[in-house]
């Protein structure tokens, strides 16, 4: 353990591997997931998860995974046949022997909040954007309140391709999947004037208004 704190922090890929495998007690990733939902290089991802496993922050197995080969048929006319083939695969999680463990994601936790200067400057680009409101994850909860979604959005002229890639940075970022709700200005007036519990469930949990041009 000895000055485990100091080679913890010491780049941002480790950052992001420590928020995922903090962030998702639970989760198990094979080695593309963890490249795929961190967002980087695979040499910078091997490199870092060989150190937490080293410290036994991180540990790993072979588990059986399912999966699903199509193999074409002769004939055009028929179908291909979906073949499931079981193989173990290596995954990685959290040591859950880790002495540290619960101050460790403890101190994750409360220095994974997006910073709101840069989430605004961000959600700006996304298009005619009325209202934006996070709550859930970006306010520290990890899901533990009632908050309905993390992010709403309101607005016109929003690409769903623009939002995504917004939306996996930020996730690689904070190491957890976000919730989100996207509406047109419209729609989300006609909910709102009929009381839809489902927006009414977000403005009454704690919540932030980042961009409320709609004054609600």
């Amino acid at each position: 353990m000895e000055n485990i704190l100091e080679k913890l922090f010491e780049s941002v890929p480790k950052v992001r591997l420590l928020k995922l495998f903090m962030r998702n007690a639970e989760g198990k990733f094979t080695f593309p997931e963890i490249v795929k939902r961190s967002q980087l290089r695979a040499q910078s991802v091997r490199k870092e998860l060989n150190k937490l496993l080293k410290w036994e922050i991180v540990k790993t197995k072979l588990i059986p995974l399912k999966y699903e080969i199509l193999k074409r048929s002769d004939s055009r006319r028929k179908p291909p046949k979906v073949i499931v083939k079981i193989r173990k695969t290596r995954v990685f999680y959290s040591n859950p022997e880790f002495k540290l463990l619960p101050e460790l994601r403890d101190l994750i936790s409360k220095a994974s909040v997006a910073t709101r200067v840069k989430l605004l400057r961000q959600i700006k680009t996304l298009g005619n954007v009325k209202l934006c409101v996070i709550s859930g994850i970006f306010l520290n909860n990890n899901g533990n309140d009632n908050s309905r979604t993390d992010f709403l959005l309101v607005g016109e002229h929003i690409k769903k391709s623009k939002l995504d890639g917004f939306l996996a940075g930020i996730e690689s970022e904070l190491g957890k999947t976000i919730q989100y709700t996207l509406m047109d200005t419209e729609e989300f007036k006609y909910r709102l004037d009929m009381y839809d519990r489902f927006l009414r469930d977000i403005l009454e949990c704690p919540h932030e208004k980042l961009i409320n041009k709609m004054r609600i």
